[in-house]
Protein backbone atom coordinates (compact mmCIF):
# COMPACT_ATOMS: atom_id res chain seq x y z
CA UNK A 1 0.00 0.00 0.00
CA UNK A 2 3.03 2.27 0.71
CA UNK A 3 4.11 1.99 -3.02
CA UNK A 4 0.43 2.81 -4.06
CA UNK A 5 -0.05 6.33 -1.82
CA UNK A 6 3.66 7.21 -2.62
CA UNK A 7 2.74 7.12 -7.01
CA UNK A 8 -0.20 9.10 -6.26
CA UNK A 9 1.43 11.90 -4.23
CA UNK A 10 4.05 11.74 -7.34
CA UNK A 11 1.33 11.98 -9.90
CA UNK A 12 -0.38 14.82 -8.18
CA UNK A 13 3.07 16.93 -8.58
CA UNK A 14 4.56 16.57 -4.47
CA UNK A 15 7.10 14.12 -5.26
CA UNK A 16 9.67 16.82 -3.67
CA UNK A 17 7.79 17.14 -0.15
CA UNK A 18 7.68 19.37 2.69
CA UNK A 19 6.09 18.20 5.95
CA UNK A 20 5.23 21.63 7.37
CA UNK A 21 3.34 24.71 5.58
CA UNK A 22 4.37 27.26 8.39
CA UNK A 23 7.88 28.50 6.82
CA UNK A 24 6.15 29.69 3.67
CA UNK A 25 5.81 33.04 3.46
CA UNK A 26 2.09 34.33 1.59
CA UNK A 27 2.75 35.04 -1.95
CA UNK A 28 2.21 38.39 -2.73
CA UNK A 29 2.09 37.46 -6.10
CA UNK A 30 -2.00 38.57 -7.27
CA UNK A 31 -4.01 34.99 -7.95
CA UNK A 32 -6.35 36.47 -10.69
CA UNK A 33 -3.51 36.80 -12.81
CA UNK A 34 -1.87 33.37 -12.57
CA UNK A 35 -4.05 31.75 -15.44
CA UNK A 36 -1.24 30.60 -17.84
CA UNK A 37 -1.97 26.68 -17.14
CA UNK A 38 -5.76 26.73 -17.27
CA UNK A 39 -5.58 24.75 -20.43
CA UNK A 40 -3.12 22.03 -19.32
CA UNK A 41 -5.80 22.18 -16.04
CA UNK A 42 -8.62 21.20 -18.35
CA UNK A 43 -7.12 18.36 -20.04
CA UNK A 44 -5.38 17.08 -16.88
CA UNK A 45 -9.30 17.21 -15.41
CA UNK A 46 -10.13 14.76 -18.46
CA UNK A 47 -7.81 12.75 -18.54
CA UNK A 48 -8.10 12.11 -14.68
CA UNK A 49 -11.93 11.15 -15.39
CA UNK A 50 -11.26 9.09 -18.34
CA UNK A 51 -9.04 6.88 -16.37
CA UNK A 52 -12.05 6.42 -13.96
CA UNK A 53 -13.81 3.21 -14.29
CA UNK A 54 -16.88 4.30 -12.15
CA UNK A 55 -17.65 8.25 -10.85
CA UNK A 56 -20.46 9.67 -8.86
CA UNK A 57 -19.39 12.77 -8.55
CA UNK A 58 -18.72 16.22 -10.90
CA UNK A 59 -17.07 18.13 -8.71
CA UNK A 60 -14.24 15.98 -7.27
CA UNK A 61 -12.85 12.52 -8.47
CA UNK A 62 -12.71 9.30 -6.16
CA UNK A 63 -10.31 6.71 -6.50
CA UNK A 64 -10.53 4.02 -4.24
CA UNK A 65 -6.61 2.57 -4.26
CA UNK A 66 -4.99 -0.15 -2.19
CA UNK A 67 -5.71 0.63 1.09
CA UNK A 68 -6.66 4.35 0.85
CA UNK A 69 -9.26 6.62 -0.90
CA UNK A 70 -7.92 9.42 -2.93
CA UNK A 71 -10.49 12.53 -3.23
CA UNK A 72 -8.76 15.10 -5.70
CA UNK A 73 -10.90 18.62 -6.02
CA UNK A 74 -11.75 18.81 -9.96
CA UNK A 75 -14.48 21.50 -10.04
CA UNK A 76 -16.84 21.82 -12.61
CA UNK A 77 -19.35 24.01 -11.02
CA UNK A 78 -16.65 26.41 -10.06
CA UNK A 79 -13.60 28.40 -11.17
CA UNK A 80 -9.27 27.06 -9.74
CA UNK A 81 -11.13 24.56 -7.19
CA UNK A 82 -12.71 26.85 -4.90
CA UNK A 83 -15.44 25.95 -2.53
CA UNK A 84 -19.20 26.25 -3.47
CA UNK A 85 -22.15 23.95 -1.57
CA UNK A 86 -22.01 21.51 -4.35
CA UNK A 87 -18.32 20.75 -4.03
CA UNK A 88 -18.17 21.11 -0.37
CA UNK A 89 -21.08 18.32 -0.39
CA UNK A 90 -19.58 16.10 -2.48
CA UNK A 91 -15.95 16.32 -0.64
CA UNK A 92 -18.38 15.28 2.26
CA UNK A 93 -20.19 12.39 0.85
CA UNK A 94 -16.65 11.18 -0.31
CA UNK A 95 -15.35 11.15 2.92
CA UNK A 96 -18.74 10.06 4.67
CA UNK A 97 -18.32 7.04 2.62
CA UNK A 98 -14.39 6.76 3.42
CA UNK A 99 -15.08 6.83 7.07
CA UNK A 100 -17.59 3.63 6.61
CA UNK A 101 -15.53 2.03 4.25
CA UNK A 102 -12.18 -0.57 4.74
CA UNK A 103 -9.84 2.84 3.91
CA UNK A 104 -7.46 3.33 5.90
CA UNK A 105 -6.69 6.85 5.17
CA UNK A 106 -7.72 9.59 2.55
CA UNK A 107 -5.32 11.25 0.38
CA UNK A 108 -6.95 14.66 -0.48
CA UNK A 109 -5.76 16.73 -3.44
CA UNK A 110 -6.66 18.64 -6.28
CA UNK A 111 -6.41 18.33 -10.14
CA UNK A 112 -3.86 21.11 -11.74
CA UNK A 113 -1.89 23.79 -11.06
CA UNK A 114 -4.14 25.04 -8.04
CA UNK A 115 -5.47 23.29 -4.88
CA UNK A 116 -8.03 25.47 -3.74
CA UNK A 117 -8.91 28.79 -4.44
CA UNK A 118 -11.40 28.91 -0.74
CA UNK A 119 -14.80 29.93 -1.00
CA UNK A 120 -16.36 30.38 -4.43
CA UNK A 121 -17.52 34.00 -3.75
CA UNK A 122 -19.04 34.81 -7.30
CA UNK A 123 -21.84 32.09 -6.18
CA UNK A 124 -22.54 33.20 -2.95
CA UNK A 125 -23.09 36.86 -4.13
CA UNK A 126 -25.50 35.69 -6.58
CA UNK A 127 -27.71 34.43 -4.39
CA UNK A 128 -27.89 37.32 -1.74
CA UNK A 129 -29.93 38.76 -4.36
CA UNK A 130 -33.17 37.29 -3.42
CA UNK A 131 -33.44 36.57 0.81
CA UNK A 132 -30.01 37.93 1.98
CA UNK A 133 -30.88 36.60 5.48
CA UNK A 134 -32.29 32.91 4.53
CA UNK A 135 -29.37 32.64 1.68
CA UNK A 136 -26.25 33.82 4.19
CA UNK A 137 -27.68 31.39 6.66
CA UNK A 138 -27.60 28.60 4.08
CA UNK A 139 -24.15 29.60 3.42
CA UNK A 140 -23.11 29.59 6.83
CA UNK A 141 -24.42 26.25 7.32
CA UNK A 142 -22.96 24.57 4.42
CA UNK A 143 -19.64 26.13 5.36
CA UNK A 144 -19.96 24.47 9.20
CA UNK A 145 -20.86 21.40 8.05
CA UNK A 146 -18.46 21.07 5.72
CA UNK A 147 -15.57 22.41 8.46
CA UNK A 148 -17.29 19.78 10.78
CA UNK A 149 -16.47 16.97 8.35
CA UNK A 150 -12.87 17.67 8.69
CA UNK A 151 -13.24 17.59 12.54
CA UNK A 152 -14.76 14.72 12.95
CA UNK A 153 -12.87 12.85 10.51
CA UNK A 154 -11.88 9.72 12.61
CA UNK A 155 -9.12 8.29 10.05
CA UNK A 156 -5.96 9.90 8.74
CA UNK A 157 -6.19 12.56 6.35
CA UNK A 158 -3.30 13.18 3.86
CA UNK A 159 -3.21 16.86 2.28
CA UNK A 160 -1.17 16.80 -0.63
CA UNK A 161 -0.77 20.52 -1.65
CA UNK A 162 0.31 20.71 -5.19
CA UNK A 163 -0.35 25.10 -5.92
CA UNK A 164 -1.90 27.70 -4.05
CA UNK A 165 -4.19 27.35 -1.57
CA UNK A 166 -6.20 30.16 0.11
CA UNK A 167 -9.06 31.19 2.41
CA UNK A 168 -10.82 28.22 3.25
CA UNK A 169 -8.03 26.52 1.17
CA UNK A 170 -5.69 27.25 3.86
CA UNK A 171 -7.96 27.15 6.80
CA UNK A 172 -8.92 23.35 6.46
CA UNK A 173 -4.79 22.71 6.67
CA UNK A 174 -4.55 22.28 10.30
CA UNK A 175 -7.62 20.00 10.53
CA UNK A 176 -6.13 17.63 8.77
CA UNK A 177 -3.04 15.29 10.14
CA UNK A 178 -0.79 15.73 7.54
CA UNK A 179 0.34 18.53 5.23
CA UNK A 180 2.78 17.92 2.10
CA UNK A 181 3.55 20.90 -0.17
CA UNK A 182 5.72 21.14 -3.09
CA UNK A 183 7.67 23.71 -4.38
CA UNK A 184 4.67 25.65 -6.26
CA UNK A 185 2.44 26.02 -2.95
CA UNK A 186 1.83 28.99 -1.45
CA UNK A 187 -1.02 29.96 1.39
CA UNK A 188 -2.98 33.25 1.64
CA UNK A 189 -5.96 33.71 3.59
CA UNK A 190 -6.97 37.41 2.94
CA UNK A 191 -10.20 37.76 4.90
CA UNK A 192 -9.54 41.28 5.70
CA UNK A 193 -8.99 42.12 2.53
CA UNK A 194 -12.27 40.95 1.64
CA UNK A 195 -13.75 42.02 5.15
CA UNK A 196 -14.59 38.33 5.73
CA UNK A 197 -14.22 36.66 9.00
CA UNK A 198 -11.62 34.12 9.62
CA UNK A 199 -13.13 30.69 9.06
CA UNK A 200 -12.52 26.77 9.11
CA UNK A 201 -11.47 27.73 12.84
CA UNK A 202 -8.35 28.95 11.68
CA UNK A 203 -8.46 31.83 14.41
CA UNK A 204 -7.75 29.09 17.16
CA UNK A 205 -5.43 26.67 14.69
CA UNK A 206 -3.15 29.35 13.40
CA UNK A 207 -1.90 31.04 16.44
CA UNK A 208 -1.52 27.01 18.01
CA UNK A 209 0.64 26.35 14.96
CA UNK A 210 2.48 29.39 14.34
CA UNK A 211 2.88 31.20 17.06
CA UNK A 212 0.13 34.40 18.87
CA UNK A 213 2.81 36.95 17.50
CA UNK A 214 2.27 35.22 13.46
Amino acid sequence: GTSTFMEALAANGTSNIQTSVTGVSASKRRFIDDRRDQPFDKRLRFSVRQTESAYRYRDIVVRKQDGFTHVLLSTKSSENNSLNPEVMKEVQSALNTAAADDSKLVLFSAVGSIFCCGLDFIYFIRRLTDDRKKESTKMAEAIRNFVNTFIQFKKPIIVAVNGPAIGLGASILPLCDVVWANEKAWFQTPYTTFGQSPDGCSSLTFPRIMGLAS
